[in-house]
């Protein structure tokens, strides 16, 4: 019995000692068969899943220099962009994601950098709606962009996604401003506004309430038809909304 137990006890020791030799062995086998270009830009990757950008950014340099001309070159110049985006540095992200997209328009990875040029500006978006939005309108710009030439990107639905909330941020700065208006009686003002919404920022919640009050614009303006013809529609299209009664009363006047 005693036998037994040893020659199972020398049996594990010998299968633990094969799996350390083949481990160490497939290793070898690995290193011995990637590039020293592959090999550098391995390190640079590890450094920059770590966290430590500014030493990524310091080997991914060193091998668009060293190597120039190779494959590896290239993805470099992609990965420092990704680097600097990662590290939140957006304006050099997006001016490397631009110039990596420039230079190379048929790598396989360019879809990645049309979508991080999205991404870049949708980062730097502001909290709040009554701060500049200038990038959200550059993401929308770059993300149409970036639908119009890769639909079959794996990036697609995320972009779509990043885009609409540009838009609703846009769509809510517009309101924001057209309400202002329209408190204030400035109702012509309010009227420019409250058409933008409806032109470009359709079917993203503001459609409702936008309607109503730039149909009220038309009454206070003494534009009847306009406002015959905006309030009728508002009534078909939301028969159950909060302002309804209002409207009816209106259109009754007119």
């Amino acid at each position: 019995m005693l036998s037994i137990e040893k020659s199972k006890h020398y049996a594990l020791i010998l299968v633990c000692f094969l799996s350390i030799l083949l481990l160490f062995g497939c290793s070898s086998k690995d290193l011995a068969n990637k590039t020293a270009e592959q090999i550098d830009l391995q390190k640079a990757k590890d450094f920059q899943k770590a966290g430590r950008y500014d030493l990524a950014l310091e080997r991914f340099e060193t091998i668009k220099n060293k190597y120039p001309l190779s494959p590896e070159a290239t993805e470099a110049e992609l990965e420092i962009a990704e680097t600097y985006y990662l590290q939140g540095s957006y304006v050099e992200a997006l001016a490397s994601f631009q110039s990596f997209k420039d230079l190379h328009p048929t790598h396989n990875r360019v879809d990645f950098a049309a979508f991080r040029v999205g991404m870049g500006h949708y980062q730097q978006l502001p909290d709040t709606i009554d701060r500049d939005l200038t990038v959200a309108s550059k993401a929308v710009d770059a993300f149409n962009d970036f639908l119009g030439f890769y639909p079959k990107s794996t990036y697609v639905s995320e972009a779509r996604e990043k885009q609409k909330e540009c838009l609703i941020k846009l769509g809510d700065k517009e309101y924001y401003i057209g309400y202002f208006y329209f408190k204030r009686k400035l109702y012509s003002s309010a009227i420019g506004r409250f058409k933008i919404i409806l032109q470009k920022y359709r079917n993203l919640g503001l459609d409702e309430k936008t309607l109503f009050h730039l149909g009220m614009c038309y009454y206070y303006t003494d534009k009847k038809a306009e406002a015959k013809n905006t309030l009728t529609t508002f009534l078909k299209q939301y028969p159950q909304s909060p302002f309804a009664s209002e409207a009816n009363v209106v259109l009754s006047k007119i």
